[in-house]
C-alpha cells in the first residue's frame, strides 16, 4: 500500500509571508476539486466532457480581461509569472534581432528591483540569440522609484524595458503613468514588460488602457494553487510563443490546459468582480490592518526603522529592520512563535542580504537585517490580532536573551555560561562567561559582532576581564574600540597589542598536559584562562578551579588561525577542544587527533521520518534542540523525550560538560529547519556520541510539537 506524504497543519499558524505564497482559498480549492472530479475533459476534445471543459477555459478568460481590464489583446494560461516573463523576454528580442543594424548599441533596461527572474531572463536569452545587447538596471531613489531621466537618457536606443508594478520585497507601488509617458516620449515603439504580480487584488488595472506590451500573473500570490498563471499581450505587440507543439491556446502557448489551475482562477475572478463579496478587505480596512501591525512592531522593537515609505506601498506589505538584531535571530524567533515571515525575497533563500534595498541605496545594517511582513486581501481581524500579541511575546524572548534592549525593571534571565562561540560568515568570536561571578572575556571579536557583545554586557552587567586578539591588533580595531568601551579598570587602558591587560598574573605555573611556559594567566570566575606567546598567542583555558588543584586541566584552546599541531602538543592533551578563529567548514570544535589527521571515521544514523517520530517517543532519548533559545523559549518542544537546549553557540561546551552516558544514548538534534541540527550532528557523531541522527525537515516535521501551540512567555 502506497502512503502519501502527509505533513500535519501547523496548530495556530499566523502566515504573513503572502508575498511569496498565499493559501489557497476555501472557495477556490472546491471550484478544483469540482472540475478534477467532474469537469476532468481535455479543452481540445470535441465531445460533450471537452467542450465543458471549454466552456471553463474560455469563461476564464472572459472574466480574466474584467479584472485586468484588456477587452483586447491576447490572454493565455501560463503556469505563472516565470513563464510570462520569459514569453515577453523571448517575444521582445526576437523581434530586436530581426531590426538589429550591425554596429547599433542597444540596452536591455529593467528596474534595479525588478524580481531576479526578469535581468536573468534577459541575460539568458540574449546569449541564446546572441543579440549582444548590454543589460543595464535603471536606478532607483531611496523610496524605490525608478529614475525617470535614466529612463530618458537611455530608452531611445533599448530593445526592451522591463519594470514592475509592485516591488515584492517592499510594496512600493511604481507610476504607471508616469513611466509610460517618459517611455513612449523617447521611444514609442519599445517593447515594455511590467511585472504585475503583486498588483493583482491589490490596484485597479486598466492595460488595455496603457501602451504596456506584456504583463504577467501568478495565481498562487491571490489565493490560488502553485503551477498557473496567465499572461497578457497587447495587440500589435512582438510575439513569439515560449511552448509550442500541440496549437493549444490558438498556438500561443502549446501543451494541454492546466484545467483545474484555470477553474482555480475562474473562482479567483469571481470573487474580484462581485461588488458584494466578503472575502476580500477593502483598501480601508488592509491600511488599518497595516496600522496595527506597525504599532505592535514598533512597541516590541524600539529601533525599528521602515524600509519603505507607506504612502507609496500597497498596505499589504511592511519591510522593516531592527537595528543590532540580525534578520536570521527574528526570523528564527517569529518562526519558533508560529508566524511566518520572510527575509529578502523568499524566492532566494540562501541570500543574505535584500539587493532591493542595496539598490534603494539603504544604509548596510538595514539591508542585512531586513523582514518583509506580507499579508493578504482575505487576511482577517483576528489574523492580526492574532499576530500582534504573539509579536510581543516573540519580543519577549529576544529581550530575554538580550538580543534587544530591555527595559530596566525587566527581569531578565539569559542563559548564556561558559564558551559561547558567535559567528559571523566563517569568524568566529568567542564569550568566556562565568555567570555566577558576573564576569566574563572575549577573544577574536569580530567588527559585525561588537553591537551584540556591547548589548550583551549592558544586559547582563557583565564586568569584562579582557578582550583579546590571537594576532596583533591596532588602536582602531574592533578588540580595541570594545575594550575601552566594556573592560574592567586595570585592562582599559593598559593592555599589549593582543589585549593582554597589565593587572593580569605575570608568572604561573603551566596547567596540566601544558609543556611550555606560559606568558601569564587572568581568572574569568572560577576558570584560569592561560597565555602561551605573545606575538600570535595560543590561549588556554582551565578547568574549574578547586582549592586543592594546584595545575589544573586545559578544558579548551582557542588557537587563532595557525594550526601546528606539533607545537600544540606540547601546550595541550588530546582530550582539549580546539577553538579556531576561521570555521569555513562549520567543524565548530575540533581536538589534536583531528588535526593530525587521526580522526576516526563517523556515520550519523540514518532513519526515516517516521522511525525518528518513534525515537522521539522514547525516554531514553537525549533531544538536543540546538535552536537559539529565545526559539527554544518560545516553542518548547513537545516530545516524551527528554529535550535540552543546545543551541550551535555552545555546542563546543556541551561537548565537554557532557556526562559520559550521554555518548551511549540515541540522541536526535532539531532545529527549525534542519540545516544547524545536520551541522551539531555531524559535530557530536565527530566527537564521539554514538547514536546520533537529526530531524532533516526541522521542527515543521515533528508532528507532536506541531499539534499544539502554548506560549511559555509571560511580561
Amino acid at each position: 500500500m502506497v502512503t502519501p506524504v502527509q505533513i500535519r497543519p501547523k496548530a495556530k499558524e499566523i502566515y504573513l509571508d503572502c508575498n511569496a505564497t498565499t493559501p489557497v482559498l476555501p472557495y477556490i480549492t472546491q471550484a478544483v476539486k469540482h472540475v478534477m472530479e467532474h469537469v476532468f475533459g481535455n479543452p481540445s476534445s470535441s465531445h460533450i466532457t471537452g467542450l465543458q471543459a471549454r466552456y471553463i477555459l474560455e469563461s476564464t478568460r472572459r472574466l480574466g480581461r474584467q479584472v485586468i481590464g484588456a477587452p483586447t489583446g491576447r490572454l493565455f494560461f501560463t503556469s505563472g509569472a516565470t513563464e510570462g516573463i520569459q514569453t515577453g523576454v523571448l517575444s521582445a528580442l526576437t523581434a530586436a534581432r530581426h531590426h538589429t543594424h550591425q554596429g547599433e548599441r542597444r540596452w536591455l533596461l529593467y528596474g534595479a528591483t525588478e524580481h531576479k527572474a526578469v535581468p536573468q531572463a534577459l541575460a539568458h536569452w540574449n546569449q541564446l540569440l546572441q543579440l549582444n545587447a548590454e543589460l543595464k538596471a535603471i536606478p532607483v531613489d531611496s523610496h524605490g522609484k525608478l529614475d525617470l531621466d535614466f529612463i530618458a537618457a537611455h530608452v531611445g536606443a533599448a530593445h526592451m524595458i522591463c519594470t514592475m508594478a509592485v516591488n515584492n520585497e517592499t510594496g512600493v507601488r511604481q507610476d504607471l503613468r508616469a513611466l509610460e509617458q517618459v517611455i513612449r516620449a523617447h521611444n514609442p515603439t519599445v517593447p515594455w514588460m511590467v511585472d504585475c504580480v503583486q498588483a493583482l487584488g491589490k490596484q485597479q488595472l486598466a492595460l488595455a488602457e496603457t501602451t504596456i506590451d506584456y504583463a504577467p500573473f501568478s495565481g498562487h500570490k491571490l489565493y490560488a494553487p502553485k503551477g498557473i498563471g496567465f499572461m497578457y499581450v497587447r495587440d500589435n505587440a512582438p510575439f513569439t510563443p515560449l511552448i509550442i507543439g500541440g496549437g493549444q491556446e490558438l498556438g500561443q502557448r502549446s501543451g494541454t490546459e492546466n484545467l483545474p489551475g484555470i477553474a482555480a482562477l475562474h473562482a479567483l475572478f469571481e470573487l474580484l468582480l462581485d461588488t458584494e463579496q466578503s472575502v476580500f478587505q477593502s483598501q480601508t480596512t488592509l491600511e488599518q490592518y497595516r496600522h496595527r501591525l506597525l504599532q505592535a512592531l514598533q512597541n516590541a522593537f524600539p529601533t525599528l526603522e521602515l524600509n519603505h515609505p507607506l504612502t507609496d506601498s500597497v498596505p499589504t506589505t511592511l519591510n522593516f529592520s531592527v537595528r543590532g538584531v540580525p534578520s536570521r535571530d527574528i526570523m528564527d524567533v517569529f518562526d519558533a512563535a508560529n508566524i511566518r515571515v520572510s527575509s529578502g525575497s523568499a524566492c532566494s533563500s540562501g541570500v543574505t542580504r535584500s539587493f532591493v534595498l542595496d539598490a534603494m541605496g539603504l544604509p548596510e545594517w538595514q539591508a542585512c537585517s531586513a523582514i518583509r511582513l506580507s499579508f493578504g486581501p482575505a487576511t482577517t481581524a483576528e489574523t492580526i490580532a492574532a499576530a500582534c500579541e504573539r509579536i510581543q511575546e516573540a519580543a519577549l524572548a529576544l529581550r530575554r536573551s538580550c538580543l534587544l534592549v530591555a527595559d530596566t525593571n525587566e527581569d531578565i534571565d539569559s542563559d548564556l555560561d561558559g564558551i559561547v562561540q558567535w559567528r559571523f560568515d566563517s569568524a568566529c568570536c568567542y564569550l568566556l562567561i562565568d555567570k555566577a561571578a558576573g564576569e566574563m572575556a572575549v577573544i577574536d571579536p569580530v567588527p559585525e559582532l561588537a553591537e551584540r557583545i556591547e548589548r550583551l554586557v549592558a544586559c547582563q552587567d557583565y564586568r569584562v576581564k579582557a578582550v583579546l586578539t590571537t594576532e596583533p591588533h591596532d588602536a582602531q580595531s574592533a578588540a580595541a574600540m570594545l575594550a575601552n568601551l566594556l573592560c574592567a579598570s586595570g585592562c582599559r587602558t593598559t593592555r599589549d597589542a593582543v589585549g593582554w591587560p597589565a593587572n593580569a598574573e605575570q608568572v604561573c605555573a603551566p596547567p596540566q598536559g601544558c609543556q611550555v611556559p606560559v606568558d601569564g594567566c587572568l581568572t574569568v570566575g572560577k576558570r584560569r584562562l592561560y597565555r602561551v606567546g605573545t606575538r600570535a598567542p595560543v590561549y588556554l583555558l582551565s578547568s574549574p578551579l578547586t582549592p586543592l588543584a594546584e595545575a589544573p586541566q586545559v578544558d579548551f584552546a582557542f588557537i587563532g588561525e595557525r594550526h601546528y599541531s606539533d607545537l600544540l602538543t606540547q601546550m595541550v592533551t588530546p582530550s582539549t577542544l580546539l577553538l579556531a578563529r576561521h570555521d569555513d567548514a562549520f567543524r565548530v570544535v575540533e581536538t589534536l587527533p583531528e588535526l593530525a589527521g587521526h580522526s576516526k571515521p563517523c556515520e550519523l544514523i540514518d532513519v526515516t521520518i517516521e522511525q525518528q517520530q518513534d525515537r522521539l517517543k522514547q525516554p531514553q532519548t537525549l533531544v538536543v534542540d540546538v535552536r537559539e533559545q529565545q526559539e527554544h523559549r518560545v516553542r518548547r518542544l513537545s516530545v516524551d523525550a527528554e529535550v535540552v537546549n543546545v543551541p550551535l553557540t555552545r555546542l563546543a561546551q556541551f561537548i565537554q560538560e557532557s556526562p559520559a552516558s550521554y555518548r551511549q544514548r540515541p540522541i536526535v538534534c532539531v532545529c527549525r529547519s534542519g540545516h544547524r541540527s545536520a551541522v551539531a550532528a555531524q559535530v557530536l557523531a565527530r566527537h564521539g556520541f554514538e547514536q546520533v541522527s537529526h530531524v532533516a525537515g526541522g521542527t515543521a516535521l515533528l508532528i507532536e510539537a506541531d499539534a499544539r501551540y502554548e506560549p511559555v512567555l509571560t511580561d
